[in-house]
């Protein structure tokens, strides 16, 4: 298999939220499929029912993981065939449950891109959470170089408030899916698995850990790991959002929840301006969410300068309908991205538009 230099993806700015059993399900997933399955699960959003068929496109995706070009769709082929036979087990109540990841994967050889489900056993942990879950960022977890790395840092993270979580040295065996026959010698457990993904946490990530090993005996039967905020370390996502806040109206009773949703979709740096969220109100009162959205859409794809101005023209006289019909010509003619379809103008806008809603409905403020 050839290489190439890895490429940044897309979904960078998602952020992927799981179910606390689901954190600590046992299982065993080789890098390649585990980045799989999280971008997968960053796709979820909140207020989703069902699961849907989520796309990823090949090349993109194959360029990530440094695959060159004339064997992407090979390795991918051998990446979904592979996570297909992949097993998880799970606690419950009742006794553990053994489920796959994903029940289907169907190639779109025209879009060059596959679609995925998964199983529906899974829905109690990845959709509509109200409470005991954990979210990270895409971003940070794509960026880890062992699967290891990406399973203890949401273990960490499902214990950030407390600084401090303890497990049993057998039970962090089986969660991270290492068979008896692997690591048999602690030595080289703590080498490595411990030190390795301290190490990398410690370079990359917003929290490491220091560790303590607990003697059952003579041997080391548990693992006291003491959670370390990397009070230094802003994330770029989080140094773009810190800047969201305080330009948003102060929230009120009286606003509605689609009326906060048009302000995301303004411009950061316009969204203070009393005359925008006058405009935003009336005509959201006067004809709509869904009037007002596709002027927003058509001012932020035109407006040159004075955007005030440009928006409050669009929105007296209608500028976006056409526009909006023009939009959903296009779409009919080629294949288009869940970004296109909700009128973003790029995927990076409708990405950082998604984190910070998504955080919103999850009660975290960014």
């Amino acid at each position: 298999m050839v290489r190439i230099k890895k490429k940044s993806y897309p979904p960078s700015s998602l952020i992927v939220t799981q179910s606390n059993k689901l954190v600590e399900a046992r299982y065993n997933l080789p890098l390649s499929e585990q980045r799989l399955i999280l971008t997968m699960i960053a796709r979820i959003q909140p207020d989703d029912e069902d699961f849907k068929e989520y796309r990823i496109n090949v090349k993109e995706f194959a360029d990530f993981l440094g695959v060159d070009n004339n064997s992407a769709y090979r390795e991918f082929d051998k990446i979904t065939t592979a996570i297909m036979t992949r097993v998880l087990i799970l606690e419950e109540s009742d006794g553990p449950l053994k489920v796959g990841w994903v029940s289907s994967a169907k190639y779109i050889v025209s879009e060059g891109a596959v679609l995925l489900c998964f199983d529906p056993k899974l829905k109690p942990y990845l959709l509509k959470l109200k409470g005991n879950f954990t979210s990270s960022k895409l971003e940070m977890l794509l960026s880890f170089k062992s699967q290891y790395t990406t399973r203890m840092y949401n273990l960490l993270k499902q214990y950030e408030k407390l600084k401090e979580r303890e497990i049993k040295l057998d039970l962090l065996r089986e969660i991270l899916g290492i068979r008896k026959d692997q690591y048999s010698l602690y030595s080289n457990f703590k080498k490595d698995i411990l030190e390795s993904t301290q190490r990398e946490l410690k370079s990359k990530a917003d929290l490491y850990f220091e560790f303590e090993e607990i003697k059952y005996g003579r041997r080391v039967g548990a693992i006291r790991f003491c959670i370390v905020i990397k009070n230094g370390i802003a994330p770029k996502l989080d140094k773009k959002q810190e800047n969201l806040q305080p330009e948003l109206p102060p929230p009120s009773d009286n606003t509605e929840p689609l009326l906060n949703e048009l302000l995301l979709l303004i411009p950061e740096q316009h969204r203070a301006k009393k005359t925008i969220f006058s405009a935003l109100e009336s005509f959201n009162t006067k004809y709509g969410f869904d009037y007002v959205k596709r002027n927003i859409m058509y001012s932020n794809a035109n407006a040159k300068k004075s955007y005030a101005a440009f928006l409050g023209k669009a929105l007296k006289e209608d500028w976006g309908h056409d526009w909006e019909l023009d939009q959903n010509e296009a779409i009919k003619k080629k294949p288009v991205e869940i970004w296109e379809k909700q009128g973003f103008s790029s995927e990076k806008d409708y990405n950082d538009f998604m984190y910070t809603e998504q955080m919103r409905r999850y009660g975290v403020k960014v």
